[in-house]
């Protein structure tokens, strides 16, 4: 019996050692900064056709400074799914329908979509297709006017793009080649959610309490 036990004493020790009961260094560390976050957009009147690029999710966060510019935070973002709601129509009115359509490359194009019926909602949930770009991570300076998704929407959606993000390390506002907005209206320092479709179309529009590029 004490044979047995000094074996499970010495096993457990033995484990310890291994299991992180002492670290004589500290882990592996990875100092960028990495998260997922879920954006929410309504595009009120704008009805029609929005086709999504890499460099509109890249512009998603940006910080303004003193020169009427904006500056993008973000190195790299990965979609992760986007979520679509559309008003049920009145009672005996047309429906309505909204769409998502997957562009990658190494897929065929792919349309998810969904009809309002009476009282309920349109709704399309859609993650991007397996083995297409829309997987990829979207990162600065690289593949940025591939087109990733389309949209069709009839008035009154509300849109969600939840998306991996990683920001820059080493980001100087003021960079040459990041600047992503020439703005009208001073916000100095201010951190600004960009439209889903660009500032220039700015027609889906950041839901919350946010600062809008202008």
């Amino acid at each position: 019996m004490q044979a047995k036990s000094k074996s499970r004493k010495r096993g457990s020790r033995r484990r310890g050692a291994r299991g992180g009961g002492g670290p004589l260094l500290p882990p592996p560390f990875v100092p960028t900064i990495h998260f997922t976050h879920k954006f929410r957009f309504a595009n009120g009147t704008h009805s029609g056709t929005f086709t999504i690029l890499r460099s509109n999710l890249l512009n998603l966060l940006q910080l303004s400074d003193s020169t009427l510019s904006s500056w993008r935070l973000i190195d790299a973002i990965r979609l992760k799914k986007v979520e679509v709601w559309a008003n049920p129509v009145a009672l005996g009115s047309a429906p309505t329908t909204v769409s998502v359509e997957w562009l990658g490359e190494n897929s065929p194009s792919t349309i998810v979509s969904d009809t309002s019926m009476g009282v309920r909602p349109a709704h399309v949930s859609t993650v991007p297709p397996p083995s297409s770009s829309n997987r990829w991570w979207s990162i600065t300076g690289s593949l940025e006017t591939d087109d990733i998704f389309v949209l069709v929407l009839p008035a009154d959606c509300v849109i969600d793009v939840s998306v991996d993000i990683r920001l820059f390390d080493l980001q100087t506002v003021g960079t040459a080649g990041d600047i992503t907005n020439t703005e009208s209206t001073f916000l100095g320092g201010a951190l600004e959610f960009d439209f889903l479709d660009g500032t220039a179309s700015g027609k889906l529009t950041p839901v919350g309490s946010v600062n809008i590029p202008t």
